[in-house]
């Protein structure tokens, strides 16, 4: 490959790239795997840079100032002008939290580590509440940057010290680096996601693709055909077949990023695919960084605004994206690129970079000192806020695991209810459980009991079954309820508490009912805490209502509980039920704010506020943990049936 070619095809590769990342955020259903778009963006960033560093490095002529340069040339005025753009629509229609959480992201943008903050602060990246961040997308960008601060040094240091032996370590390298993905994916799910070393192997290998093809490599047509067709049947195969539930990166990321390699490798020979190399798709190629930067906020403003994106404003979003796209490319990215590169380093550093990042960084500490503004709208915005914010696992640290912390062991500070030396039994469960230990705080102390929090993520006290995770993450689930159940067996223990979001349909009742069994076994008495009410919106809604005025109807009707538990209770009399929906649903509707308080931390789970608020309100009509609130669960009480829960 001559070094400094023009290659219309992998401009088209960008534009296969970005219209599949702008379909998927778009939710049509048309591509389910779309967001494998920002992993061939990867390899083609990792083909590029690559192949500039090492033929400049061969040619004893690379200089890391000039390769900031040229990133900072390249990178930072568009994203200046969409965070910019971004800023001030934001201050005019974000909540005080959601304010200072743009004006943080934005400042974290620019300096290249909001992947970070984005999985600090919102976690799984299809979560309903990541939907609504105007820079989300933005994790992506901090993972190009942290590639490139280390990677010309490694392919300087690799060069000098063993010249002969670059590609193979390159190789060697990107194995190892799909093997460290696969196995953080499984452990620690929503950090894999985000952060540069689960990510590492798809820039890897497109630099590895690019020192292979430094030396002119000849290609013939026949050869050529059968490498662009398996990159296409590839990333086809990634765009429809994996999904936002898929474990990702680990091994499913190396499929879309093999078939952008493939493609890249095909484009070298003399054929050359008449789809990517067409002008449509190289003009959106050309403006795929611009139009990858302005769709998202606009998405997230529409989305918060609760503004349905259907077919016509779907159609005008886009041709919105692709205008500002074009103009932040013809009248940003080019002009600056082109002057930038006479300019001193100092002086791009300065007024392209350093200035920039004193701006947002005064307009976060700003947002930060003056609480998000929130004269802007009703005092009662930002108490509701306030709510939202507290977070049982937080309150509680150390006590719940979640997916980027595992252990075996209780421990022994995480007690709920009475601080005594005796322990009185031992709450397990996953997230959903974790969200009661507010409520059983409260419930415990009439009777003097103290009680284990031993509750950890996506990890329901079922034997046997698994929700959507990885193998590696189901074997720790299954090794911390073994631990569980054996503590069980071993102390028999006066209470045990279950707690989950349980599994509605059939074929988990063998399951949960074996599990309790093991239980009752092994116990005095054993209450099962049933799953509240899911609410969409429930912790945005009513706050939007106050911010907007708007007459969107947050309640829901209450769902059926499993038909299940009905049939458990009469077998096993020693269970006990705790419906938090008698307080959530009062007459079959349910409402995500009772009494002035938001109950809800997201769509499903309940804030410390919430949880503490069912407790207290459950001792107010009398009852405690070893009272039911409810009626048993009978067959007649599948569908609400408001006698049957009061």
């Amino acid at each position: 490959m001559a070094q400094g070619k023009y290659r219309s095809d992998i401009d088209g590769l960008r534009a296969v790239a970005v219209i599949a990342v702008l379909l998927h955020h778009l939710n049509t259903g048309l591509l389910p795997g779309g967001f494998v778009g920002v992993d061939i963006f990867f390899v083609i960033s990792g083909f590029l840079i690559t192949s500039q560093v090492f033929s400049e490095v061969k040619r004893n002529a690379f200089s890391l100032k000039g390769f900031y340069q040229r990133r900072i040339n390249r990178i930072v005025p568009a994203l200046v002008t969409v965070l910019l753009a971004t800023v001030i629509v934001g201050a005019f229609i974000l909540s005080p939290v959601d304010l200072i959480r743009l004006n943080v992201s934005a400042l974290l943008s620019l300096l290249g580590v909001s992947n970070i903050y984005i999985w600090v602060k919102y976690g799984n990246y299809f979560a309903a509440d990541a939907s609504e961040a105007p820079l989300l997308h933005t994790w992506s960008l901090g993972i190009e940057e942290q590639f490139y601060l280390i990677w010309p040094l490694f392919i300087v240091l690799l060069y000098r010290l063993a010249p002969r032996y670059v590609l193979p370590v390159l190789a060697i390298g990107v194995v190892a680096a799909v093997g460290v993905s696969e196995y953080a994916t499984g452990v620690f799910a929503t950090a894999a996601y985000y952060l540069l070393p689960t990510r590492f192997f798809e820039l890897m290998l497109g630099g590895l693709l690019g020192i292979y093809l430094h030396q002119p490599r000849i290609i013939g047509k026949l050869t050529a055909h059968g490498l662009a067709l398996a990159g296409y049947l590839l990333i086809g195969f990634s765009l429809f077949a994996l999904n936002p539930n898929s474990t990702f990166p680990g091994i499913n990321a190396l499929i879309p990023c093999l078939g952008a390699a493939l493609l890249i490798l095909a484009g070298s020979g003399d054929t050359r695919s008449r789809l990517l190399t067409s002008r449509p798709m190289v003009f959106i190629g050309l403006i795929s960084y611009s139009l990858y930067l302005w769709h998202w906020p606009l998405i997230a403003y529409l989305s918060y605004l609760e503004i349905p994106i259907d077919l016509p404003v779907g159609a005008m979003l886009v041709t919105v994206s692709l205008i500002l796209a074009w103009l932040s490319w013809r009248y940003v990215e080019v002009p600056f690129r082109r002057n930038g590169a006479t300019w001193h380093f100092s002086r791009v550093f300065a007024r392209r970079f350093a200035f920039p990042a004193l701006g947002l960084a005064t307009l976060a500490v700003l947002s930060l000192l003056f609480h998000g503004f929130p004269q802007r709208f009703s005092p009662d915005v930002s108490l509701l806020e306030a709510m939202t914010q507290q977070k049982p696992s937080e309150i509680r640290s150390g006590c719940h695991v979640t997916n980027a912390l595992y252990s075996t062991g209780p421990n022994d500070a995480c007690r709920l209810g009475v601080k005594k030396a005796e322990l009185d039994g031992i709450m397990i469960g996953d997230s959903f459980a974790n969200h009661f230990t507010g409520m059983v705080d409260l419930l415990a102390k009439p009777n003097n009991l103290s009680i284990m929090d031993y509750t950890m993520d996506s990890c329901p006290p079922i034997i046997g079954y698994t929700v959507d995770m990885s193998e590696v993450y189901a074997a720790h689930c299954a090794k911390r309820n073994e631990r569980a159940f054996s503590l069980i067996e071993q102390n028999h223990y006066r209470y045990v508490v279950l707690a989950a979001i349980w599994p509605r349909d059939a074929i988990a009742k063998d399951m949960v009912e074996a599990s309790i069994k093991r239980v009752v076994e092994h116990s005095g008495e054993v209450i099962v805490i049933l799953r509240n009410q899911h609410i969409e919106k429930a912790a945005s809604c009513p706050i939007r209502h106050l911010m907007f005025g708007t007459d969107h109807n947050c309640t829901v009707a209450q769902s059926a509980i499993a038909p299940y538990w009905a049939d458990i209770r009469v077998k096993f009399p020693q269970v006990h039920f705790i419906d938090p929906n008698q307080v959530i649903c009062p007459q079959g509707v349910c409402s995500p704010i009772i009494q002035g308080q938001l109950l809800y931390l997201d769509d499903s789970h309940l804030n410390e506020v919430g949880s503490r608020f069912i407790g207290r309100t459950l001792l107010d009509r009398g009852y405690s943990l070893l009272h039911d609130p409810v009626a048993p669960p009978h067959a007649a009480a599948t569908k609400f049936d408001a006698t049957a829960h009061l």
